[in-house]
């Protein structure tokens, strides 16, 4: 292909034209234009042709842009009234057009059609034709009449495809039309039409296009603003021209029409508006026909001398009559929804409030860059005021009962408390357009919603919505410390509360509130409740101190509903608090709180929303917390409890205050999130909110930047955050949270509130807004200390991991840590030491003599995140080698050893005791002892892969052994997978967990023994189809089946998915165990109770109910026992049906459940192996 390239830099800029220029399909090129080149012509037969087949790349900036012109605009001779200097630019396509030599079908490739001014032939049956770019491109002083059939528009698209790109154009001054579409499918956006001779705009011949973001104004001398065809001769030709304009600003000249539609042309037209025509629309011919059906017209103004012209039957006017917002008396109008592929841009007219024609197009040639549809006058309801500052105002009355849309063009004005609706009675809807400024002048002006009413108030990014002060308009003018200047914004709704009169239960319609500063009542049972939308809302400036009980916050929602669309959000300087929720289920995304005087978000009564994409910039000369948050003041157990889940909040703070303060019962869950430049991060206040550490209040992905991060002196605080394998408190990196299924979230791979490469904050909030994004300092290269370096494995470095750590130690991402042979944390109870193990480290082992022990007296912290688990595996799963579905045994595995007590002793010692110990299978340490409560660390998203050692049958390693394992010992979301022996085994102890998935294991999936009475809830089970034996096969101790403590665990909520020639379950040995809500399918046989001293204890330590038994045979042998006491069970099911569920033991550990089976979809995430 091709190409000729004109550059800027090379003589001086200009590239001259001299006569007919044209690039022919023939030599099938690409004409490209660099940013900033300027193109002349000297005469009206100098002008540029691209050919069929052939493309013009012309793409500048604002700040570049590329012009075609008249050589004496470049010598500064032209007059501001000349046109016709040069020819002008003509593109040729293969797209349809509809007039075609004769016997030929529109929009085939025989339709073709000779340009005027003999500019080449043009058209064909490719659509997506494509004949290049014109990006920031100014066509100025062309435009030739050779005559009346021969003539040269700006730029005229002749049969131009739809993969044309055509953004930021502008024609200026041309002689005939600005730009003619003659036929195709390509479409523009950002199109700028000023000072044409003739027409505008014009198209015929079957253009299907679109127009979004449309510019024209006529100067001296025109004609149409839009002249438009379908085909002169046969108006119903095929294609039809039918395209789609929305966003139109339209000036005219008096005497000329504004839109003139006729020769059977379609169009849908929307958000747009015609002044100063004088007459606005002419349709003629087969186009009246069109009207309701190709002929639309919605959210559009006109506003000239005379609507329409030669409607002598009226089928016009009462089109218009019944069109979607139309006026046609000049008057404010809403927008609507385009029918065509566009932009949200819910406003009138080209701008929204954003000239985007500034930088780029012709000097002066804009006269209104940037503007809404004139004002008309206040709408109906509203009181005309004086001017602010040159605008118009329109006082608000104080009740509003009925549905009132405040348009574009004015100020509106609050005088006095003014109530949209009354409370659930007379409801309204106040809609608030794009743009719009709502004003108050002192604390006592507010804004309130009543119950049962909405606001609607969606702005965009280029034209928010904005609730300020007087003094911020009126040329007074404001400062970085201004503030209650006016009272806010409050929502009222119906949404659940638990702040109740006496006597009512929270959480009813019964139980409402007065809100303060007296504006109105709020609460009830509807959680869903609508009170309507705010989109692109930015409220500043106000507040209001009536008393220590009586404030006015920038926006109080007060039992607001989740129904409600809260989205770009920001409240500036007010003078109480930012936002405040009280109670309500309202959620909201894309917030920003800078400069409030009291705290920048505040919660209470019960709200249980979510909040995403918070920024909080804390003033500098007032603030208290960056969020103060209660359940409820004086019954910090009232439900509904608080309890809202935000997920990617930065806090930058104020050096004198907290970050965030969690009182009085409520709970957070907060992720992803970065707190920094505060006094101290974090303050959990008070027995209750500390008693929900762990259950109510939870972090994770949460990075911690303050010189104290806990305020004061809270061990339990302290505790608890040092327990999060996933939070920083050293203001440190942290793996982003899998936000999937938690709410309505969206899943991001970033800290804070913003990805620094988007910041959704630019354009429509106020002020200079530090996002807060966290700059983590980068990990240390290489092993960490005591670590000796070892070969890259797959191409990331590896880390020999010492046989013996004896002193503290912790595994950073960016390295593969390999086993060599055994490696003990620690000796017995002594030289003790903790293995920390950051989210997303992988330990890797290459051969059954390779595994981790974790001694008694030591502890393991493997703290992964649902996106970022602790990988435990062997070295082919790794290193490329690869793995197969039956793959096992690759290394050894974890065992973890504990104090806490057993019943397999020496001769003579007691079970439970010191004494009590016993040593490991396959050399892995003593393990035992007399503390139940003993903590060996955590394990939190671990996954343990193919591993397992069978020594001999005596000596096996299971995938996770935990031996004497106490209940300090935090256990949740683990899996083991393609374990070559078992896939956990609990020998004695008391250690709990939650969330386990045994997976692929070739002996029992789950095995216990020694006395364990530990509990687990959420096991998922799904056994091996080439080797299995049971699902679980339990002991109590093999040779002293009554040895104490007994085996005797509670485990609630598992599904086991069996192997069709084994058992489900199997009980022996002395074993108890309490089973509910269990589901057992695809074995042989469900249940097996073996043994005198086991059936023996059927019905008082092995209880089973709410279970769901779907095997061949149910009871494993000749049972009568078994088969009698399930027969008589509480809730058990012999046919696979499921029972209802059982309410579980109230002891602090069970989650209530109302499921038979492990509820795996609801918890599995991204971290969960194979499954």
């Amino acid at each position: 292909m091709n190409r000729t390239k004109l550059y800027s830099a090379v003589a001086a800029g200009l590239l001259v034209s001299t006569g007919y220029s044209a690039q022919s399909q023939a030599q099938s090129c690409v004409l490209e234009v660099a940013k900033g080149a300027t193109i002349v012509g000297a005469t009206n037969e100098d002008f540029l042709v691209i050919e069929q087949g052939c493309q013009i790349r012309a793409e500048g900036t604002a700040e570049q842009p590329i012009n075609f012109t008249a050589d004496k605009a470049v010598t500064g001779e032209v007059e501001n009234n000349e046109r016709g200097l040069w020819g002008g630019l003509v593109i040729n396509g293969f797209a349809p057009i509809n007039d075609c030599p004769e016997g030929v079908a529109g929009g085939t490739a025989e339709c073709t059609k000779e340009g005027e001014a003999n500019s080449g032939l043009f058209g064909g049956d490719d659509p997506a034709d494509n004949s290049g770019i014109l990006k920031y491109v100014v066509v100025s002083y062309a435009g030739s009449n050779v005559d009346p059939e021969n003539q040269l528009n700006g730029i005229a698209f002749q049969g131009v495809g739809s993969g044309t790109e055509v953004d930021y154009v502008q024609v200026h001054n041309n002689l005939d039309d600005g730009i003619e579409f003659f036929g195709g499918t390509v479409s523009a956006s950002h199109v700028v039409l000023t000072g044409n001779a003739d027409d505008s705009l014009d198209w015929t011949d079957g253009w299907q296009g679109s127009i979004q973001y449309l510019y024209m104004e006529q100067k001296d001398s025109g004609d149409n603003l839009i002249e438009a065809d379908n085909r002169e001769g046969d108006e119903n030709a095929e294609p039809r021209s039918l395209p789609d304009i929305t966003n139109m600003s339209a000036y005219g000249l008096g005497g000329e029409n504004g839109l003139r539609f006729r020769r059977g042309t379609g169009i849908h037209l929307t958000n747009s508006f015609v002044v100063d025509s004088g007459t606005c629309l002419r349709i003629g011919g087969e186009s009246r026909n069109l009207l309701g059906t190709d002929l639309t017209i919605g959210g559009t103004s006109f506003g000239c001398a005379e609507t329409h012209r030669d409607d002598d039957d009226g089928a016009v006017e009462a089109y218009l009559d019944t069109a979607e917002e139309v006026s046609q008396t000049g008057g404010q109008v809403n927008p609507v929804t385009p029918s065509g592929d566009f932009e949200s841009a819910p406003f009138i007219g080209a701008f929204g409030g954003d000239d985007w024609t500034a930088g780029w197009t012709v000097a002066g040639s804009v006269s209104n860059g940037g503007g809404d549809l004139p004002s008309t006058g206040c709408p109906a309801g509203t009181t005309e005021g004086g001017d602010i500052n040159g605008t118009p105002s329109c006082i608000l009355p104080q009740s509003i009962t009925s549905d009132l849309t405040l348009s574009s063009g004015n100020f509106y004005v609050l005088d006095g408390k003014v109530v949209v609706g009354g409370d659930n009675a007379d409801s309204a809807t106040l809609t608030v357009n794009a743009g719009v400024t709502i004003v108050g002048d002192d604390a006592e002006d507010f804004l309130v919603i009543s119950r049962g009413s909405q606001i609607v108030a969606n702005g965009t990014a280029n034209a928010p919505i904005t609730l300020t002060g007087l003094a911020d308009v009126d040329g007074t003018g404001v400062s970085d410390a201004t503030r209650g200047l006016w009272g806010g914004l409050v929502i009222n709704g119906n949404a659940p509360i638990n702040d109740c009169p006496e006597g009512a239960v929270g959480g009813t319609d019964e139980c409402t509130k007065e809100g303060e500063a007296n504006s109105g009542l709020f609460g009830g049972s509807d959680a869903s409740d609508s009170s309507g939308s705010l989109k692109y809302v930015v409220v500043k400036y106000a507040g209001s101190n009536v008393d220590p009980e009586n404030q006015l916050n920038g926006i109080a929602f007060q039992g607001v509903g989740s129904g409600t669309m809260v989205d770009y959000v920001q409240v500036h300087n007010n003078l109480d608090d930012g936002i405040e929720f009280f109670g309500g289920t309202v959620s909201a995304k894309h917030l920003v709180l800078t400069g409030n005087a009291d705290d920048s978000l505040d919660w209470t009564d019960g709200w249980q929303g979510n909040i995403q994409y918070l920024v909080i910039n804390q003033a500098a000369d007032s603030a208290d917390n960056g969020i103060e948050a209660d359940n409820r003041e004086g019954d910090e157990n009232a439900m509904p409890r608080s309890a809202p889940m935000i997920a990617n909040m930065s806090i930058v703070g104020n050096p004198g205050e907290r970050g965030v303060r969690f009182r009085r019962g409520t709970g957070i869950r907060m992720y992803n999130t970065y707190i920094t430049d505060n006094a101290t991060c974090i303050d959990v206040d008070g027995d209750t909110s500390n008693g929900l550490l762990g259950t109510e209040i939870l972090f994770d992905g949460v990075s911690f930047n303050c010189p104290e991060v806990v305020d004061g002196d809270n061990p339990e605080l302290q505790s608890y955050l040092d327990s999060l394998g996933n939070v920083s408190q050293t203001g440190g990196s942290v793996m982003p949270v899998d936000l999937a299924g938690m709410g309505d979230f969206e899943t991001v791979d970033f800290i804070g509130a913003a990805d620094p490469a988007n910041d959704w904050t630019a354009g429509w909030a106020f002020g200079d807004i530090d996002l807060g994004s966290p700059d983590f300092p980068a990990e240390p290269a290489g092993c960490p200390d005591g670590i000796t370096e070892g070969d890259d494995i797959n191409g990331t470095p590896s880390c020999l991991l010492p046989q013996s750590i004896i002193a503290d130690m912790q595994l950073t991402m960016g390295n593969y840590y390999v086993l060599d042979g055994k490696v003990t944390v620690g000796g017995d109870n002594t030289d003790s030491a903790t293995l920390t193990i950051d989210a997303g480290v992988t330990i890797v082992g290459d051969d059954a003599e390779d595994f981790l022990v974790i001694s008694r007296g030591s502890r393991i912290v493997a703290n992964g995140t649902a996106t970022a688990p602790v990988t435990l595996t062997g070295l082919a799963d790794v290193d490329g080698s690869g793995v197969a579905p039956v793959t096992r045994g690759l290394w050894g595995g974890l065992v973890i050893n504990g104090n806490a007590p057993i019943n397999d002793c020496p001769e003579g010692a007691q079970g439970g005791t010191v004494e009590c110990t016993k040593e490991g299978e396959a050399n892995s340490g003593l393990f035992g002892g007399a503390d139940a409560a003993d903590s060996s660390g955590s394990l939190n998203y671990v996954v343990v892969k193919y591993a397992g050692s069978n020594v001999d049958p005596e000596n096996q390693l299971n995938g996770i052994a935990f031996q004497g394992v106490g209940s300090g010992t935090m256990v949740d979301f683990i899996q083991v997978h393609n374990n070559l022996d078992d896939g956990i085994e609990f020998f004695g102890g008391t250690v709990d967990a939650k969330h386990v998935v045994l997976s692929g294991n070739a002996d029992d999936s789950l095995d216990w023994t020694d006395g364990w009475q530990g509990r687990l809830q959420y096991v998922h089970i799904v056994q091996a189809d080439d080797s299995a034996d049971n699902g679980i096969e339990a002991d109590n101790r093999e040779g002293d089946e009554n040895a104490e403590p007994r085996s005797n665990p509670t485990i609630a909520n598992m599904s086991i998915m069996g192997n069709s020639g084994e058992r489900g379950i199997r009980l022996r040995r002395g074993t108890g165990a309490d089973l509910y809500n269990v589901m057992v399918s695809g074995n042989a046989t469900c249940i097996d109770v073996d043994g005198d001293t086991s059936i023996g204890l059927i019905g008082m330590d092995i209880n089973i109910e709410s279970a769901s038994f779907g095997c061949p045979e149910v009871v494993d042998g000749d049972n009568a026992d078994l088969q009698i006491y399930l027969d008589g069970a509480v809730n058990v099911t012999q046919d696979g049906s499921i029972p209802t569920a059982a309410t579980l033991p109230s002891d602090g550990f069970f989650e209530s459940s109302d499921v038979v089976g492990s509820d795996f979809d609801s918890w599995k995430g991204s971290w969960v192996f194979g499954l």
